[in-house]
């Protein structure tokens, strides 16, 4: 599971989670994906094994599940000046949504978003006005 999905899941802060993989072993525990990008930038993923550990580390119990974030949808209810949140309707309740750009979104389009660990994000933006 990539390090990015595992702190969602777990709820911790990627500081966090970055921090406490210096006391793990590379190789074993997680690992860098090699990219084109410069090797500081490179994705980290986390074995199995490497999970379990650090599920011990932090105190979970082994039969909590460790899940990437569910998709939500939801329904786009407002716009504000700024252009990098909407309203979204979620489960009928109003939500501010944290988003690239919310030029291309419409008033009562649907929107997938997910939350983050903080605060809900869009999952797919539209390429043209009101279209996905």
């Amino acid at each position: 599971m990539k390090e990015k999905e595992l702190c969602i899941a777990l709820g911790i802060s990627r500081d966090i989670l970055k921090e406490m993989r210096t006391f793990f072993e590379e190789g074993k525990c997680w690992k860098k994906i090699p990219s084109l990008k410069p090797e500081n930038l490179w994705q980290i993923e986390w074995t199995p094994e490497g999970i379990l550990l650090l599920r011990e580390h932090i105190g979970l119990k082994p039969t909590d599940a460790v899940e990437p974030p569910q998709q939500v949808s939801g329904t786009v209810s407002a716009k504000f000046r700024n252009p990098r949140v909407i309203s979204v309707l979620i489960n009928g309740k109003e939500e501010s949504v944290l988003c690239r750009d919310s030029s291309k979104f419409g008033i009562g389009m649907p929107a997938d978003v997910r939350w983050d660990g903080a605060r809900w994000v869009v999952v797919r933006h539209p390429r043209f006005n009101g279209k996905y």
